[in-house]
Protein backbone atom coordinates (compact mmCIF):
# COMPACT_ATOMS: atom_id res chain seq x y z
CA UNK A 1 0.00 0.00 0.00
CA UNK A 2 2.84 2.70 1.10
CA UNK A 3 6.61 1.53 -0.09
CA UNK A 4 9.44 1.23 2.62
CA UNK A 5 11.02 5.23 1.02
CA UNK A 6 7.86 6.69 1.57
CA UNK A 7 7.27 5.50 5.19
CA UNK A 8 10.54 6.35 6.22
CA UNK A 9 9.67 9.51 5.33
CA UNK A 10 6.48 9.99 6.95
CA UNK A 11 7.46 8.29 10.24
CA UNK A 12 9.29 12.28 10.96
CA UNK A 13 6.14 14.13 10.56
CA UNK A 14 3.98 14.92 13.26
CA UNK A 15 0.66 16.31 13.35
CA UNK A 16 0.15 20.02 14.51
CA UNK A 17 -3.36 20.76 16.18
CA UNK A 18 -4.18 24.32 16.74
CA UNK A 19 -5.75 23.79 19.55
CA UNK A 20 -4.61 21.53 23.01
CA UNK A 21 -6.59 17.99 23.19
CA UNK A 22 -6.58 15.96 26.83
CA UNK A 23 -6.50 12.21 25.81
CA UNK A 24 -7.22 9.21 28.26
CA UNK A 25 -3.57 8.29 28.80
CA UNK A 26 0.09 10.33 29.31
CA UNK A 27 1.60 10.63 26.23
CA UNK A 28 4.48 12.51 23.92
CA UNK A 29 2.39 16.26 23.72
CA UNK A 30 2.06 18.93 26.08
CA UNK A 31 -1.12 19.93 27.82
CA UNK A 32 -2.35 22.67 29.73
CA UNK A 33 -2.95 20.66 32.64
CA UNK A 34 -1.01 20.91 35.52
CA UNK A 35 1.11 17.59 36.59
CA UNK A 36 3.91 15.76 37.27
CA UNK A 37 6.27 15.93 34.41
CA UNK A 38 9.98 16.44 32.63
CA UNK A 39 8.41 20.06 31.55
CA UNK A 40 8.64 23.05 33.97
CA UNK A 41 5.89 25.10 33.51
CA UNK A 42 5.71 27.79 36.06
CA UNK A 43 6.48 28.65 40.17
CA UNK A 44 3.25 29.60 42.65
CA UNK A 45 2.98 29.90 46.15
CA UNK A 46 2.95 26.63 48.69
CA UNK A 47 -0.23 25.70 49.54
CA UNK A 48 -1.46 22.99 52.43
CA UNK A 49 -1.54 19.33 50.72
CA UNK A 50 1.29 20.28 48.12
CA UNK A 51 4.24 17.10 47.33
CA UNK A 52 7.04 18.91 49.42
CA UNK A 53 9.19 17.42 46.62
CA UNK A 54 8.55 19.87 44.34
CA UNK A 55 9.48 23.16 46.98
CA UNK A 56 12.06 25.18 45.42
CA UNK A 57 14.28 25.45 47.96
CA UNK A 58 16.52 27.96 46.72
CA UNK A 59 13.95 31.08 46.65
CA UNK A 60 12.81 29.18 49.84
CA UNK A 61 16.25 29.62 51.63
CA UNK A 62 16.67 33.26 50.31
CA UNK A 63 13.56 34.74 50.52
CA UNK A 64 11.55 32.52 53.09
CA UNK A 65 9.30 32.33 51.29
CA UNK A 66 7.52 28.45 50.29
CA UNK A 67 7.29 28.22 46.21
CA UNK A 68 6.52 25.28 44.22
CA UNK A 69 7.38 24.50 40.85
CA UNK A 70 4.08 23.19 38.46
CA UNK A 71 4.80 21.46 35.46
CA UNK A 72 3.02 20.54 32.32
CA UNK A 73 1.48 17.21 32.25
CA UNK A 74 1.91 15.23 29.29
CA UNK A 75 -1.16 13.86 27.10
CA UNK A 76 -1.93 11.98 24.23
CA UNK A 77 -3.64 13.17 20.85
CA UNK A 78 -7.05 11.36 20.45
CA UNK A 79 -6.71 11.16 16.32
CA UNK A 80 -10.36 9.83 15.30
CA UNK A 81 -9.46 8.41 11.25
CA UNK A 82 -12.70 8.35 9.59
CA UNK A 83 -12.64 6.54 6.65
CA UNK A 84 -16.10 7.13 3.65
CA UNK A 85 -16.86 3.83 2.98
CA UNK A 86 -19.74 4.48 1.11
CA UNK A 87 -20.49 2.97 -2.49
CA UNK A 88 -19.69 6.51 -3.88
CA UNK A 89 -16.18 5.89 -3.21
CA UNK A 90 -15.83 3.41 -5.79
CA UNK A 91 -16.02 5.44 -8.61
CA UNK A 92 -13.99 7.21 -10.69
CA UNK A 93 -10.49 6.06 -12.92
CA UNK A 94 -8.78 5.82 -10.77
CA UNK A 95 -10.92 5.10 -8.02
CA UNK A 96 -11.53 7.60 -5.22
CA UNK A 97 -11.30 4.41 -2.51
CA UNK A 98 -7.24 3.98 -4.15
CA UNK A 99 -6.77 7.16 -2.80
CA UNK A 100 -8.64 7.23 0.59
CA UNK A 101 -6.96 3.77 1.75
CA UNK A 102 -3.78 4.89 1.19
CA UNK A 103 -3.90 8.04 2.74
CA UNK A 104 -5.90 6.27 5.80
CA UNK A 105 -2.96 4.06 5.61
CA UNK A 106 -0.40 6.88 5.45
CA UNK A 107 -1.91 9.78 7.85
CA UNK A 108 -2.54 6.54 10.59
CA UNK A 109 0.96 5.82 9.93
CA UNK A 110 1.73 9.56 11.03
CA UNK A 111 -0.30 9.56 14.14
CA UNK A 112 1.07 6.36 15.82
CA UNK A 113 4.53 7.83 15.07
CA UNK A 114 4.03 10.19 16.76
CA UNK A 115 2.86 8.94 19.91
CA UNK A 116 -0.43 9.80 19.29
CA UNK A 117 -3.81 7.28 19.77
CA UNK A 118 -5.09 6.42 16.69
CA UNK A 119 -9.01 5.48 16.52
CA UNK A 120 -9.76 3.96 12.95
CA UNK A 121 -13.61 4.36 12.27
CA UNK A 122 -15.60 3.20 8.87
CA UNK A 123 -18.14 5.50 7.89
CA UNK A 124 -21.23 4.52 7.58
CA UNK A 125 -21.63 2.24 10.59
CA UNK A 126 -23.61 1.93 13.66
CA UNK A 127 -20.37 1.05 16.65
CA UNK A 128 -18.08 3.85 17.61
CA UNK A 129 -16.01 2.15 20.06
CA UNK A 130 -13.05 1.45 18.20
CA UNK A 131 -10.06 -0.16 19.14
CA UNK A 132 -7.57 2.23 20.20
CA UNK A 133 -4.29 1.95 18.28
CA UNK A 134 -0.53 3.18 19.87
CA UNK A 135 2.72 3.33 18.52
CA UNK A 136 4.36 2.11 15.54
CA UNK A 137 3.71 -1.48 15.61
CA UNK A 138 0.23 -1.12 15.56
CA UNK A 139 0.67 -0.02 12.46
CA UNK A 140 0.04 -3.52 10.83
CA UNK A 141 -3.38 -3.78 12.49
CA UNK A 142 -3.97 -0.61 11.10
CA UNK A 143 -3.45 -1.93 7.37
CA UNK A 144 -5.60 -5.32 8.60
CA UNK A 145 -8.40 -3.11 9.18
CA UNK A 146 -8.34 -1.43 6.11
CA UNK A 147 -7.62 -3.89 3.71
CA UNK A 148 -10.88 -5.56 5.40
CA UNK A 149 -13.04 -2.83 4.15
CA UNK A 150 -15.45 -2.43 1.23
CA UNK A 151 -16.94 0.60 -0.23
CA UNK A 152 -20.53 -0.47 -0.13
CA UNK A 153 -22.59 1.22 2.31
CA UNK A 154 -24.93 4.27 2.19
CA UNK A 155 -25.68 7.02 5.15
CA UNK A 156 -22.39 8.80 5.15
CA UNK A 157 -24.28 11.88 6.54
CA UNK A 158 -25.75 9.38 9.03
CA UNK A 159 -22.93 8.07 10.25
CA UNK A 160 -21.07 11.16 10.89
CA UNK A 161 -23.75 12.26 12.72
CA UNK A 162 -23.89 9.19 15.35
CA UNK A 163 -19.99 9.50 15.13
CA UNK A 164 -20.41 13.44 16.34
CA UNK A 165 -23.28 12.59 18.98
CA UNK A 166 -20.97 9.83 20.79
CA UNK A 167 -18.90 10.44 23.88
CA UNK A 168 -15.60 10.51 23.00
CA UNK A 169 -12.53 12.63 24.00
CA UNK A 170 -12.43 15.86 21.91
CA UNK A 171 -9.46 15.15 19.68
CA UNK A 172 -8.30 15.48 15.81
CA UNK A 173 -10.70 14.53 13.20
CA UNK A 174 -9.34 12.95 9.97
CA UNK A 175 -11.96 12.69 7.17
CA UNK A 176 -11.43 11.30 4.00
CA UNK A 177 -14.72 11.17 1.89
CA UNK A 178 -16.19 12.09 -1.71
CA UNK A 179 -18.91 14.14 0.71
CA UNK A 180 -21.59 13.72 -1.70
CA UNK A 181 -24.32 13.66 0.54
CA UNK A 182 -26.92 16.69 0.80
CA UNK A 183 -27.17 16.26 4.29
CA UNK A 184 -22.99 16.03 4.98
CA UNK A 185 -22.35 19.91 5.74
CA UNK A 186 -24.83 19.73 8.51
CA UNK A 187 -23.36 16.44 9.93
CA UNK A 188 -20.00 18.04 9.21
CA UNK A 189 -21.31 21.01 11.44
CA UNK A 190 -22.58 18.69 14.20
CA UNK A 191 -18.68 17.26 14.41
CA UNK A 192 -17.43 20.69 14.66
CA UNK A 193 -19.54 21.72 17.40
CA UNK A 194 -18.54 18.98 19.90
CA UNK A 195 -14.94 20.71 20.11
CA UNK A 196 -12.99 18.23 17.59
CA UNK A 197 -10.43 19.68 14.94
CA UNK A 198 -11.52 18.82 11.81
CA UNK A 199 -8.97 17.96 8.60
CA UNK A 200 -11.12 17.63 5.75
CA UNK A 201 -10.26 16.00 2.74
CA UNK A 202 -12.69 15.35 0.01
CA UNK A 203 -11.70 13.08 -2.96
CA UNK A 204 -13.79 13.80 -6.24
CA UNK A 205 -12.77 11.82 -9.68
CA UNK A 206 -12.62 14.16 -13.11
CA UNK A 207 -15.26 12.65 -13.81
CA UNK A 208 -17.57 14.44 -11.14
CA UNK A 209 -15.85 17.69 -11.68
CA UNK A 210 -16.21 18.02 -15.39
CA UNK A 211 -18.71 14.96 -16.74
CA UNK A 212 -18.25 14.29 -19.99
CA UNK A 213 -21.93 13.68 -20.52
CA UNK A 214 -24.08 14.28 -23.49
CA UNK A 215 -27.92 13.66 -25.07
CA UNK A 216 -30.63 12.15 -23.27
CA UNK A 217 -29.21 9.64 -19.75
CA UNK A 218 -30.77 7.79 -17.01
CA UNK A 219 -28.66 8.44 -14.08
CA UNK A 220 -29.21 5.45 -11.21
CA UNK A 221 -27.57 6.45 -7.55
CA UNK A 222 -25.17 3.59 -6.49
CA UNK A 223 -26.16 4.09 -3.04
CA UNK A 224 -29.89 4.56 -3.20
CA UNK A 225 -30.46 2.92 -6.79
CA UNK A 226 -32.92 6.11 -7.30
CA UNK A 227 -33.23 7.08 -10.46
CA UNK A 228 -33.34 10.88 -12.40
CA UNK A 229 -33.62 11.45 -16.42
CA UNK A 230 -32.14 13.99 -17.43
CA UNK A 231 -30.87 15.63 -21.10
CA UNK A 232 -27.07 16.56 -20.61
CA UNK A 233 -26.70 19.60 -22.78
CA UNK A 234 -23.80 22.56 -22.32
CA UNK A 235 -26.49 24.55 -19.66
CA UNK A 236 -27.26 21.82 -17.49
CA UNK A 237 -23.73 20.93 -17.13
CA UNK A 238 -22.26 24.48 -16.56
CA UNK A 239 -25.02 24.60 -13.97
CA UNK A 240 -24.03 21.30 -12.10
CA UNK A 241 -20.50 22.49 -12.19
CA UNK A 242 -22.26 25.59 -10.53
CA UNK A 243 -23.37 24.06 -7.90
CA UNK A 244 -20.62 21.48 -6.99
CA UNK A 245 -18.22 24.41 -6.65
CA UNK A 246 -20.94 26.15 -4.27
CA UNK A 247 -21.07 22.84 -2.25
CA UNK A 248 -17.29 22.48 -2.10
CA UNK A 249 -17.06 25.86 -1.10
CA UNK A 250 -19.65 25.59 1.64
CA UNK A 251 -17.59 22.53 3.17
CA UNK A 252 -15.04 24.77 3.30
CA UNK A 253 -16.42 27.43 4.57
CA UNK A 254 -17.42 25.02 8.09
CA UNK A 255 -13.95 23.92 8.29
CA UNK A 256 -12.50 27.37 8.28
CA UNK A 257 -14.91 28.81 10.92
CA UNK A 258 -14.16 25.91 12.95
CA UNK A 259 -10.76 26.38 12.81
CA UNK A 260 -9.85 23.29 10.65
CA UNK A 261 -8.44 22.58 6.89
CA UNK A 262 -10.40 21.74 4.25
CA UNK A 263 -8.23 20.43 0.67
CA UNK A 264 -10.09 18.81 -2.25
CA UNK A 265 -8.12 16.46 -4.06
CA UNK A 266 -8.66 14.49 -7.38
CA UNK A 267 -8.71 10.82 -7.15
CA UNK A 268 -5.26 10.74 -9.32
CA UNK A 269 -3.28 12.64 -6.88
CA UNK A 270 -0.62 10.65 -5.43
CA UNK A 271 0.10 10.75 -1.27
CA UNK A 272 3.63 12.03 -1.74
CA UNK A 273 2.34 15.31 -3.29
CA UNK A 274 -0.72 15.41 -0.57
CA UNK A 275 1.17 15.52 2.28
CA UNK A 276 4.51 16.87 1.70
CA UNK A 277 3.58 19.63 -0.92
CA UNK A 278 -0.56 19.95 0.28
CA UNK A 279 -0.67 19.07 4.28
CA UNK A 280 2.98 20.73 4.86
CA UNK A 281 1.82 23.32 3.07
CA UNK A 282 -1.19 24.24 5.11
CA UNK A 283 0.98 23.38 8.72
CA UNK A 284 -1.54 20.42 9.15
CA UNK A 285 1.58 18.18 9.38
CA UNK A 286 5.27 19.70 10.23
CA UNK A 287 8.79 17.95 11.47
CA UNK A 288 9.03 17.68 15.23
Amino acid sequence: MLDAQLLARLERLRFKPRRTHTGALKGERLSKRKGISIEFADFRPYAVGDDTRHLDWKILARLDRPIVKTYRDETELPVYLLLDSSASMQFGNPPKWQLAVQLAAALGYIALCGGDVLFPIALPQSDYRPLPLRGRSMFSRLLLWIKGLQPNGKGLAEGLQQFAHFDLPRGLVVLLTDGLDESFPESLRQVASRGHELILLQILSDAELQPALEGDLRLVDCETEEVKEITATLGVLREYQRRLEEFCQQLSDICRRAGGWYLRLTSDATVHDIVFRHLRRLGVVSLP
